[in-house]
């Protein structure tokens, strides 16, 4: 079996969690603790140097004065001179060690005072001491006789060693005492105690110490400093950087260095203002989209897999007749039931609907679903509603146009068939037979041309190619004349054609065929659905900027229902109350 391995969870490491600041802090404290650390070492290191070499060249020089002094009275001998070296030992604040050569045996004599030490005998039971200030001191040790053999062939020596005649270590330093010929007779030896170099290494450490604690201090004040320095721009540029990622792009960093960090500061600055330049232009595109949206007819509306409201258009809520479309899919309409179903299959197939029904208002209304997808997956789906009632109506007019012109159409070539085969077949023999056929023919070829001739008109006005050029005229005429062209017809009709104005010239700006062919138009409608004995007016006032002409007549009139309608292309009134010809 494998052993089961501990998952080994990794610590997270303490700087990671510290902020820049405490890491600059850090790392300045550290390089000054360091720094300072390895000055006073060093300083520690050549002043104890310096201070041991100072108190031995000094000591040097003292007994290199002191044997010089002596050499004048090695004669003498030391009795009698005890002031004089106690003096020695005073000034130079040592002790102060005396060495002859007796024959091959070396002494080696020690100042003190009178009283200070009994007389010392030596191990062979002989006295060596000459006189009582002076005591005699045993060399035991092979280092003390070679220091003392080397002063007495002539060397000056110094040394910092344990020697066992000074019982311990000293700052040792002795010179030769000659004589006349310069012959090395004696020797004088300067030892003070290590003690004295260690109280001054204590107060050279001390003073280190102080400076280095003082340093530390200023190093920590420069670091917080330096620190609040480097740290108060970031400082800055993070909270313009939070504020920008809160949606405040306006917000700017203030910049008061070439370096680095006024750099940074400055593409930040550079960023928020192309961050807004760019926010603006994709709000200012988003406000035009949705004003585009919102001013299509069309009802929009989209939604995602959950079939939650992403966008939709007030035509929608129109079209659907609905307050909101919060709760569209909760909505207990068979219409919008219907609706929410097709998104859904829409969703789920991804393929194309379509369906159509009636709203509330009886108005046709025509969805059409298209799903919305990525790479990946269906985002959702976008529902296109429209108004189909009017285009369902002007297609029911197109049908019923085609059916009127068929019928209009049929009805003078069936008259000019029926007056042409008659001759073709030799039927008609009399000469006035023959023109009542050409009469028919004729009078159905001028109906047939003029239904052509409003097929063309209504086609170049649909296409605007009529130009009308407006020229200054008087009405009254023009009225007179429409009247004669239709007294004929009115005659044959049994109505009376009246003409009716307020007695001024009725100047304008018009076109005279254009006025001409409107009130034919008007009056030969007026006349088809006037019955007989009626009348018809026509008529014209001046209106102060404008003149007002028309016809009136006293036929059945238009329903209130469809004067709306009376602009429509191709519509006709309820033919079972009136005559119907014509295209309407």
């Amino acid at each position: 079996m494998t052993p089961n391995r501990g998952v080994r969870v990794r610590k997270p490491v303490a700087l990671k969690n510290w902020s820049i600041g405490q890491k600059t802090m850090a790392s300045h404290l550290l390089v000054a603790a360091l720094s300072i650390l390895a000055a006073t070492v060093l300083c520690y290191f050549f002043g104890y140097q310096y201070t041991r070499a100072n108190v031995i060249d000094e000591l040097k020089r003292q007994v290199v004065a002191i044997a010089r002094k002596e050499s004048r009275f090695h004669s003498q001998g030391l009795s009698g001179r005890g002031y004089i070296v106690d003096m020695y030992q005073n000034l130079t604040n040592s002790s102060v060690f005396f060495v002859n050569q007796d024959g091959d045996a070396v002494q080696m004599r020690r100042y003190e005072p009178s009283g200070a030490s009994a007389p010392k005998v030596s191990a062979e039971g002989q006295d060596l001491l000459s006189e009582a200030e002076y005591s005699t001191v045993e060399l035991f040790d092979a280092i003390d006789r070679q220091f003392v053999d080397r002063i007495l062939h002539g060397e000056t020596i110094t040394a910092v060693q344990r020697f066992a005649f000074a019982g311990g270590v000293i700052v040792f330093a002795g010179a030769p005492i000659t004589d006349e010929d310069g012959q090395a007779v004696g020797g004088v030896i300067l030892a003070q105690p290590v003690e004295i170099m260690r109280t001054i290494s204590q107060e050279l450490a001390l003073s280190l110490f102080i400076g280095a604690g003082a340093a530390i201090l200023l190093a920590i004040l420069l670091a917080l400093g330096q620190t609040r320095m480097l740290v108060r721009p970031i400082q800055k540029m993070t909270r313009a950087a939070r504020r920008m990622a809160e949606g405040d792009y306006g917000h700017r960093v203030a910049v008061g260095s070439n370096d680095e960090i006024g750099e940074l500061g400055r593409t930040l600055n550079t960023l928020s203002l192309r961050l807004l330049e760019t926010i603006e232009s994709l709000r200012e595109e988003r406000d035009r989209l949705e004003l585009i949206i919102g001013s299509i007819e069309e009802g929009i509306l989209a939604v995602d897999r959950e079939m939650r409201v992403v966008h939709s258009n007030l035509a929608f809520l129109e079209l659907m007749e609905l307050d909101s479309v919060e709760d569209i899919a909760q909505s207990p309409r068979s219409d919008v039931t219907a609706l929410v179903d097709l998104m859904r299959s829409v969703i789920q197939s991804g393929e194309r609907g379509k369906r159509q029904w009636v709203n509330p208002s009886q108005r046709a209304v025509l969805a059409e679903v298209t799903a919305v997808t990525d790479s990946d997956n269906q985002l959702g789906a976008v529902c296109l509603l429209a108004d189909v009632s009017e285009a369902q109506r002007m297609e029911q007019l197109r049908r019923d146009y085609v059916a009127n012109i068929s019928h209009e159409l049929r009805t003078p070539l069936t008259g000019i068939r029926g007056m042409i085969e008659p001759l073709m077949d030799g039927c008609v023999d009399t000469e006035e037979e023959r023109q009542n056929c050409y009469c028919i023919i004729q009078r159905e070829t001028i109906r047939l041309e003029k239904l052509v001739g409003e097929m063309l008109d209504l086609s170049r006005l649909q296409d605007g190619r009529i130009t009308v050029e407006l020229e200054p005229m008087e009405l009254p005429g023009i009225l007179e004349a429409a009247i004669r062209n239709m007294s004929a017809l009115a005659q044959d009709a049994g109505i009376s054609l009246g003409l009716e104005t307020d007695g001024t010239p009725l100047r304008c700006q018009g076109n005279e065929d254009r006025i001409m062919q409107v009130l034919v138009i008007l009056l030969d409608n007026a006349l088809d659905f006037t019955p007989r004995g009626g009348a018809v007016t026509v008529f014209a006032r001046d209106a102060g900027r404008q003149v007002v002409a028309g016809v009136r007549d006293t036929g059945c009139g238009i329903e209130p229902k469809d004067i709306p309608l009376i602009w429509e292309r191709f519509y006709k009134a309820d033919r079972s109350r009136m005559r119907t010809k014509g295209t309407g």
